[in-house]
């Protein structure tokens, strides 16, 4: 299986850009020691064997690590990061780095050095950011699953646009250890993969088993009739495409006729959480990257260079003010949760937008731009720090993927991947 996924990657790699580093060599020493180990009877679970990708803003030992940046394109990774610890002791075998935004920082997948990444529908459209790569290796069958990071829907959002599984766990469940920071308040390690099942088989490998609250069978335990469903009614969840309401709907009819309940809900203070978002993530990826910014300009894609600049300017006062609306968010989510058992939102309010594509109009004189409207529905529960998964439901009438947004408690990633699967079944 590695031989084959490594020769389609050398093979497709050109035209899509899913890689910046191929790791043919340690992949097929790893696939032959894994081999061995099957052989001799020594299990490490059913991940064993099992070929994967990892973002290239993780740290690996003695591969390329590049953040998606020229500025690093030689440097090395000098140790492994925790979770890349851990998936190796479950036999995992790494195929390469993924491409991504630079420096973890768009949510589009266009990389000015690394070269674009093609969304597996239409090459014309974005595949999401910054895990656009990963969420690419996995729907263009170059890896059984990828591991990428999530700081406004990294994860989500190019899973939505490639049509596969994105799940951000609860902040903090994940070590983020030797992974390349753009916000330490705000960054997850996600999961991307074809199915929940098997993104949860990647979450028991590397989540510490006494934070997830519970442990269920997703296709057997899952009791759909009785669930209460919650359906956020604040402004920003209701400005959506046509084609993202008539999915959102045909979803939640489903659940219907299945015996769940649904409940529209306000969310206090919820409108703020955005601009906030931005200045924490300005304040402390600027800070992150101030001396080697200031010496290395022309390294830095020009829209990096105005985003961290404006970052320095960012006051004490305000960046406190924003945390405070992070620690407020977390409070007015957890708050909303407490009848019902999951959100259910679009994850992106708009179709997977061109390329070239810069604004959405709404109506007359109302204009988003495309980079915020990504990110609208998935970055509140960075702030909020609630799991999170991308869920493909369909297509639109153009072909291109779908996604519904699931949204849980604190630690209760198996109840969300659980109804994920159940969607995904019943949607086919």
């Amino acid at each position: 299986m590695t031989k084959i996924l490594l020769n389609k990657i050398e093979t497709t790699n050109k035209q899509n850009n899913t890689f910046i580093t191929i790791c043919r060599k340690t992949a097929l020493k790893e696939a032959k020691l894994s081999e061995k180990e099957l052989m001799r009877g020594n299990y490490l679970g059913p991940l064993h064997g099992i070929p994967i990708s990892v973002k290239d803003n993780i740290c690996v030992k003695d591969v390329y690590y590049t953040n998606g940046s020229k500025m690093f394109n030689n440097r090395i990774g000098m140790l492994d990061a925790e979770i890349i610890k851990r998936i190796r002791k479950r036999g995992v075998i790494l195929l390469g780095k993924t491409n991504m935004d630079e420096f973890a920082n768009n949510v589009v997948g266009i990389n000015e050095f690394y070269g674009t990444i093609r969304n597996p529908y239409d090459d014309t459209r974005s595949a999401g950011g910054s895990s656009g790569g990963s969420a690419a290796s996995v729907a263009f069958n170059s890896s059984f699953a990828s591991i990428g990071t999530d700081t406004s829907g990294s994860v989500r959002i190019p899973a939505a646009c490639c049509g596969v599984v994105g799940l951000k766990p609860s902040y903090d469940l994940i070590s983020t250890k030797g992974i390349e920071p753009l916000s330490y308040s705000l960054d997850h390690v996600g999961v991307l993969a074809k199915s929940c099942t098997d993104a949860n088989l990647i979450l028991q490998s590397f989540a510490p088993k006494r934070r997830l609250k519970e442990y269920i069978n997703l296709q057997n335990d899952l009791k759909v009739e009785g669930l209460k469903i919650g359906i956020p009614n604040n402004p920003i969840f209701n400005l959506l495409a046509d084609s993202i309401k008539k999915k959102v709907n045909e979803v939640i009819e489903i659940f219907k006729k299945n015996g769940a309940t649904t409940k529209k809900l306000n969310i206090d203070n919820i409108e703020s959480a955005s601009y906030s978002r931005e200045i924490i993530i300005g304040a402390e990826a600027s800070l992150h990257h101030k001396e080697i910014l200031l010496e290395n300009k022309e390294s830095y894609e020009k829209e990096n260079v105005d985003f961290l600049t404006t970052g320095f300017s960012f006051s004490k006062e305000e960046y406190q003010n924003s945390l405070a609306v992070k620690q407020k968010s977390n409070f007015e989510i957890g708050k909303s949760l407490e009848n019902v058992d999951v959100l259910l939102t679009p994850t992106l309010p708009i179709d997977v937008p061109n390329l070239n594509k810069k604004t959405i109009q709404w109506g007359e004189g109302e204009e988003e731009s495309v980079l915020n409207a990504l990110s609208r529905l998935t970055g509140i529960f960075n702030m909020s720090g609630h799991p999170a998964l991308n869920v493909p439901v369909g297509f639109d009438d153009k072909g291109l993927p779908i996604g519904i947004q699931i949204v849980g408690n604190i630690h209760q990633e198996q109840k969300i991947l659980s109804i994920g699967e159940f969607i995904m079944h019943v949607t086919g």
